[in-house]
C-alpha cells in the first residue's frame, strides 16, 4: 500500500478526469484495489497485439498513444497526461490490444488489473456501467483526433492539437499548465512537417499564447489558441 499522504495526493489527481465523475462507492472500490506503477521514460505500459490486462489512470508523468497504420507504420496520435485514464478497449472487447502506450518522461500510473476490475465490478451496484463509461469518455478524444487531422489550415490544426493535449476533460485546459512534447511528437500528431510545426509555435509564442522550452509547451492564452483553432 501507499503512505498515506502520497496516497491522498495520488488520489486526488487520479479523480482529476473520468474517475472524479464516477460514483462514490464505484470510487471507493477502485482506490480500495489500485496499485502505483513507476514507468521510465521510453517504457511501454503495454504493446498492440498483447492480452486485455488491465486499465490505468496516469498520476505522474504522460503517456503516448500509438496506433498501427498501413501506409505511416506506428504513429503517435494523444498524449495522455495526469488525471487521464486508458486501456479500456480490450477489457470491454475481451480481444487482444490494438495500442501501445509510452511512457514520454519518468511517469507514474494507478493499475487495476483485470482481476480487481473483476472484483470492482462484483463487489458495487452498476460498477459495469460504469466501468464502460470509459470507453465513451475516451472515444470522445479519438474522435477529435480525426476531426481535427480534417482540419485544413495547418496552424488551426496545430492549435487544436495543443488544446487536446492540455485538457483531462473537454474545454478544462488553463492557463499556465504545461505539457512536455517536442515539435516532432506535435508535428505527427498535427500531420505535418517539423519544420512547419516549428514556424506555427513560434507564430504563437509571439502572440502570446504559449511558451516554448526544451521538450515542453507551457499554455498562456487558451481562449485565444481555442478561437484561432475553430475561426
Amino acid at each position: 500500500m501507499l503512505g498515506d499522504a502520497l496516497e491522498d495526493r495520488t488520489w486526488d489527481i487520479a479523480t482529476l478526469g473520468w474517475l472524479g465523475e464516477r460514483s462514490d462507492a464505484f470510487r471507493a472500490a477502485v482506490r480500495e484495489r489500485a496499485r502505483l506503477r513507476h514507468y521510465a521514460q521510453g517504457d511501454y505500459v503495454h504493446h498492440g497485439g498483447d492480452d486485455a490486462g488491465g486499465i490505468y489512470g496516469v498520476v505522474a508523468g504522460s503517456f503516448g498513444t500509438y496506433a498501427m497504420s498501413d501506409s505511416a507504420g506506428i504513429v503517435l496520435g494523444h498524449i495522455f497526461r495526469e488525471g487521464a485514464w486508458f486501456g479500456q478497449g480490450p477489457v470491454v472487447s475481451g480481444r487482444p490490444r490494438y495500442l501501445s502506450f509510452q511512457a514520454m518522461e519518468p511517469s507514474a500510473v494507478l493499475s487495476l488489473p483485470g482481476s480487481a476490475l473483476n472484483q470492482i465490478v462484483q463487489a458495487a451496484a452498476g460498477a459495469e456501467r460504469e466501468l464502460m463509461s470509459l470507453s465513451e469518455y475516451n472515444q470522445v478524444i479519438m474522435s477529435r483526433v480525426v476531426s481535427e487531422l480534417l482540419i485544413r489550415k495547418t496552424d488551426a490544426r496545430v492549435a487544436a492539437v495543443l488544446l487536446r493535449l492540455f485538457e483531462v476533460s473537454p474545454g478544462d485546459a488553463r492557463a499556465g499548465t504545461s505539457c512536455r512534447v517536442t515539435q516532432a511528437e506535435l508535428s505527427e500528431m498535427a500531420n505535418t512537417s517539423r519544420h512547419t510545426a516549428n514556424s506555427v509555435l513560434r507564430t504563437f509564442e509571439a502572440r502570446g499564447w504559449i511558451e516554448t522550452s526544451y521538450g515542453s509547451i507551457t499554455l498562456r492564452n487558451p481562449g485565444a489558441l481555442r478561437d484561432h483553432a475553430w475561426a
